[in-house]
């Protein structure tokens, strides 16, 4: 089983005013659509009644609204009109949910340790309500333009130009990604470890006419470690070990495969986006 490990000395995630950096720990697995709802459900309540023989210390929990009403996130992710950012395993995107969050971030490639290096801004305000409102409007658009303009604080922009030379006006929308999220969470001795999810996922073409889009689905399973976690829970090693053991019960339950590749990179190979 390939586990991913958290870096030596840097933090998990850390935040400045409204700007962190995530450093994305953790595994993800291909969840076929075709396997339904109440059997991801009786895995589930099968290992929160296991989970603390498995790993000592741990349990796990659930929102209240995970299985009747779960949320809607929807993800604009821009690229460059080649699809450099595709290309490169990288990505630039807004997600937002109606009710909690508007952000951007830039994403860069899994490295060796199975980590990815989020950099994100979360709106506020006006602009906050304008992505929630709609995403893939001219004007979710035009405020993260302005943010990827700005020289006066640290944004994803900073971190996309230094990486690859790309600015705000070299990208536009080019997918947009819906899913509705059944989130679940892990602690050890009573403090988070994971925020994992299973992803119920449609994807389809921005840069098409709108009557010639087309929808497609897919479906994953995460195991990540949880944003806000402690130092003391980031280096014990049970937490790479709760990783695993979910790993291993979702293989033997349903023979899913581990991958690599990220939301972006999958959605663009389905709507064909990989050839252009």
């Amino acid at each position: 089983m390939v586990s991913p490990r958290t870096a030596d000395q840097e933090a998990v995630y850390t935040r400045t005013g409204d700007f962190a950096v995530f450093n994305q720990l953790g595994v993800k697995l291909d969840f076929s659509i075709e396997t339904g709802k109440e059997e991801y459900y009786a895995w589930l309540d099968d290992m929160t009644v296991r989970i603390g023989d498995l790993v000592r210390g741990a349990q796990i929990a659930e929102k209240s609204y995970a299985r009747k009403e779960p949320r809607l996130n929807t993800g604009v992710y821009y690229d460059t009109a080649d699809y450099r950012l595709h290309h490169s395993g990288a990505a630039l995107r807004t997600t937002c949910n109606r009710k909690t969050h508007a952000f951007c971030a830039f994403k860069l490639a899994e490295d060796e340790n199975n980590v990815r290096r989020d950099h994100r801004y979360v709106f506020e305000g006006v602009e906050k309500k304008t992505i929630q409102d709609d995403p893939t409007a001219p004007e979710s658009v035009a405020a993260v333009k302005r943010l990827l303009a700005r020289e006066d604080i640290e944004h994803p922009g900073i971190h996309l130009r230094s990486t690859f030379g790309i600015t705000g006006d070299d990208v536009s929308p080019a997918l947009c990604l819906e899913q509705y999220r059944h989130p679940f969470f892990v602690w050890l001795d009573g403090k988070d470890a994971l925020r994992c999810s299973m992803d119920r996922v449609e994807v389809y073409d921005l840069r098409l006419p709108e009557a010639e889009r087309v929808r497609m689905p897919f479906s994953e399973i995460e195991l990540p470690v949880y944003p806000h976690i402690t130092e003391e829970v980031a280096k014990d090693p049970r937490l790479i070990e709760l990783i695993d053991v979910l790993t291993a019960s979702l293989v033997e339950r349903f023979g899913v495969t581990l991958i690599s590749e990220s939301k972006y990179g999958r959605a663009a190979g389905l709507l064909g986006l990989a050839e252009k």
